[in-house]
């Protein structure tokens, strides 16, 4: 199983960073939130702000995440100023330091606020327009990795391996079909955007792919949603990924 990296072992290295440092960065505390990766605000001396430490889940690619394809689609959505630019980001994808953005984190509540939807719809047609040179989303194959290591977690019962038989098939008539894949995030939940007042900015792109954009609007608001597979699909990748998490020790993160 492999080991997760702790703050002091990401710290070590603060030489090698390509950051103005004047001393060792210093831990100031967790930063709560996110279920995947831990997020450590750090103190940086010669810095005019602290800096934020992204450890990456160990067993990120249990979870289907391709940490090359991650950085070069946060380089990508950072040039267009939809997320933060990374400040450094670790060859071996360890981890990755961002800067830290004086902004609120958004509440469910927002979802439903007709104002601030006026500001995020745009920013996902945005998001829809980047062409990061990643692959295309197999959502069969994805899931499958998905089921594959809940059968040999012992976690799969014969209710969920027999809807998982008829619903395979229409996934991967799904991914034969000829929708447009375009940037999609994946993980469209209210932690995952940072509202500065003046603009926002979507964090935690280790889920996006090139994929289908409605998934992104089916967690904004199911209502949006036109492809009538896409409900059927995100609940399905929401209820695996909750029962692949719950298989993995508290310490992979």
């Amino acid at each position: 199983m492999p080991k997760a990296l702790d703050a002091a072992a990401a710290l070590a290295d603060w030489r090698q960073w390509p950051l103005a440092l004047t001393a060792p960065p210093t831990p100031l505390g967790v930063i709560p939130g996110g279920r995947t990766n831990r997020n450590i605000k750090i103190a940086a001396p010669g810095l005019p702000e602290p800096v934020i430490l992204r450890l990456n889940n160990c067993r990120s690619s249990d979870l289907g995440i391709d940490r090359a394809a991650e950085a070069s689609i946060l380089r990508c959505a950072a040039n267009a100023g939809i997320a933060p630019k990374p400040l450094y980001q670790d060859p071996q994808h360890r981890f990755t330091l961002l800067p830290f953005i004086h902004a609120r984190t958004w509440q469910s509540e927002d979802f439903t606020n007709p104002r601030q939807r006026q500001r995020l719809l745009p920013l996902l047609h945005r998001v829809r327009q980047l062409t990061p040179n990643t692959p295309r989303r197999c959502y069969y194959a994805y899931l499958a990795h998905y089921m594959g290591q809940l059968k040999a977690a012992g976690a799969v019962s014969e209710g969920l391996a027999h809807a998982w038989r008829g619903f395979s098939v229409r996934l991967k008539a799904f991914d034969n079909d000829s929708w447009p894949a375009q940037l999609t995030h994946h993980d469209l939940i209210p932690d995952n955007i940072l509202d500065t007042g003046d603009r926002l900015y979507l964090i935690d792109w280790e889920y996006a792919a090139l994929g289908h954009a409605d998934i992104d609007l089916w967690c904004l608001d199911p209502a949006l949603v036109k492809e009538p597979f896409i409900p059927e699909l995100a609940q399905w990748t929401n209820d695996l990924w909750e029962r692949l998490i719950a298989q993995q020790p508290p310490t992979a993160q």
